[in-house]
């Protein structure tokens, strides 16, 4: 007898990847990685000199934070955090972000760059769907934001970065703010 598998009692679904044959059409995983440094109070983006940011594949079966890791220590950054932020799609590409601090370090990588951190807006959609569009920029929002509320929540990461409160400070997470109720003017 034939073992029951539930995608074959939900009609209009795919299958399990496990039933699947390869084919050109399969959405592909990738791991993009946003280090980030605190410099003399300053917070900072590094990241090679021509993209937004470092994109490395996942290959199948391997622990997205290995890939993640691995790809840090080979660049000669050693991760001091290194934490699953958000995921998005990227073209045909699913993109797993980790943010990942590293110390100040004297010399980056050949071809990379430090840029100083700005705010921006982050990108929103509905309560039911995606942004149309989520920039680099408003990633790096969205996991500083994270990072700021791990502080106050997650004692290894406070333990990793007693540094960090400051220049932090700025960035305030805000759960839920896309289903809050309208605001009251005075």
């Amino acid at each position: 007898m034939e073992s029951e598998r539930p995608s074959q009692h939900i009609e209009g679904l795919p299958a399990p990847l496990s039933e699947l044959p390869w084919s050109a059409s399969f959405v592909m995983q990738a791991i993009e990685i946003l280090p980030v440094a605190l410099r003399e109070r300053q917070l900072l983006s590094l990241r090679p000199e021509h993209a937004g940011s470092f994109v490395v594949g996942w290959p199948a079966g391997a622990r997205p934070e290995e890939v993640a890791a691995r790809a840090m220590q080979e660049l000669g950054l050693e991760p001091l955090v290194l934490h699953s932020t958000s995921w998005r799609h990227v073209g045909a590409e699913v993109v797993l972000t980790y943010l990942t601090v590293v110390s100040p370090v004297a010399g980056l990588p050949p071809s990379w760059e430090a840029a100083p951190i700005i705010h921006v807006e982050l990108a929103r959609g509905d309560a039911t769907t995606p942004p149309s569009a989520i920039g680099v920029l408003q990633v790096l929002e969205h996991t500083l934001r994270h990072l700021a509320w791990l502080l106050g929540d997650d004692p290894a990461i406070a333990g990793a970065l007693p540094d960090w409160r400051e220049a932090l400070a700025d960035y305030v997470p805000e759960p839920f703010r896309a289903f809050a109720g309208p605001v009251s003017q005075p």
